[in-house]
């Protein structure tokens, strides 16, 4: 047995157990382009199912990583596994049938219908056409009513979604697509996230890259955030959003009551600022809740008209995280995974 060969197989067992849930396992990715170091020792895992999204502002290395996920671009270290088997490796070629994608621009011939577009996607990846899916993508596209027209004569939105509709030929496991709401409109932003939260339905994983982060909140189940080729943090979106909103709650009531209940959460040790007229900002340990907060205004006699825990934007989020230079984790388990530096390589 050759070394590749060997390295293949001990890669394979390392990973057996975790791909059994994973559409694909990245360790200890990196790129260079000469001194350029466009990914840097990128690690993460994308489960099945749901839709993930790998963001981070221009140049953090999303398209590069989504290129080396898919072949077309080698890595210069690390490793990949995708499905069920490393990228590069003996059957990838049958592997890759089952991923879809749609790099940096929709793969359209503009002389074909939309019909057409599909029909010859088609007869590349599975050798045939099979009409009864291609008229299921299109409505699943919302282009059903536009089949027969030529794509020179859409939107960039209808583009774009033509593109992802190309991309679901054959009935992928997994589809990677690169900024697939860029340059859209506020309507088309819409629709393209209507459409990544409906592909889970029928099965396939979806990992999409993009720097439109308040989209991507609203699309996405799970995160992996990069800034200069190197991750950040991963984890479900509620995560991460969780782990960057502090533990302070606002409670509204009636002002006469403000100087009250100020005294009362001054007495249990709570740190209290007045918010407003008729709100307090309310800073309790860690194991009392709004519901604590409330039982101890009503057994004062106060009655709070709203108790809520304010949280922050991804936005708000994504800028703390970039800014604190920290060392990257996962935050569905608190390990520790590379140390992060954001000034640039």
């Amino acid at each position: 047995m050759t070394s590749s060969s060997l390295a293949d197989v001990v890669w394979n067992l390392v990973l057996d157990d975790t791909t059994m849930n994973s559409a694909a396992e990245v360790r200890h990715l990196s790129k260079r382009y000469g001194d350029h170091v466009a990914v840097d020792d990128l690690s993460f895992s994308i489960p099945l199912g749901g839709v993930v999204g790998l963001i981070g502002p221009n140049g953090a290395g999303k398209t590069t990583t989504l290129k080396m996920l898919l072949g077309l671009v080698k890595p210069t270290g690390g490793e990949i596994q995708l499905l069920d088997a490393q990228v590069g490796a003996s059957g990838w070629g049958t592997v890759l049938k089952r991923v879809g994608s749609m790099i940096e621009e929709p793969p359209i011939y503009d002389r074909l219908t939309a019909r057409q577009n599909l029909q010859y996607q088609s007869l590349a990846v599975v050798g045939r056409v099979d009409d009864q899916q291609i008229d299921e993508i299109l409505k699943l596209v919302d282009l059903a009513d536009r089949a027969d027209d030529r794509p020179r004569a859409y939107s960039l939105g209808m583009k774009q979604r033509l593109g992802i509709g190309i991309s679901l030929i054959g009935n992928p496991e997994l589809v990677l697509l690169d900024e697939p709401a860029n340059g859209l409109d506020p309507m088309g932003i819409i629709d393209i996230r209507k459409l990544l939260r409906r592909l889970p339905e029928n099965g396939t994983t979806v990992l999409v890259s993009s720097h439109q982060l308040a989209e991507v909140q609203q699309a996405c189940d799970r995160l992996i955030i990069l800034a200069n080729g190197r991750l950040v943090t991963q984890g479900t979106v509620d995560e991460i959003l969780g782990s960057n909103t502090s533990h302070v709650f606002r409670v509204s009531l009636a002002e006469a009551e403000v100087s009250r209940a100020h005294e009362l959460f001054t007495s249990l040790g709570h740190r209290v600022e007045v918010a407003g007229p008729s709100s307090l900002m309310i800073s309790p340990p860690a194991d009392t809740g709004g519901d604590l907060i409330n039982r101890f205004l009503v057994e004062t006699g106060i009655y709070a008209s709203e108790i809520t825990k304010p949280t922050v934007s991804l936005e708000d989020a994504f800028l703390d995280l970039v800014s604190a230079q920290p060392v990257a984790h996962d935050v569905s388990t608190s390990q520790p995974l590379n140390q992060t530096n954001l000034q640039g390589t």
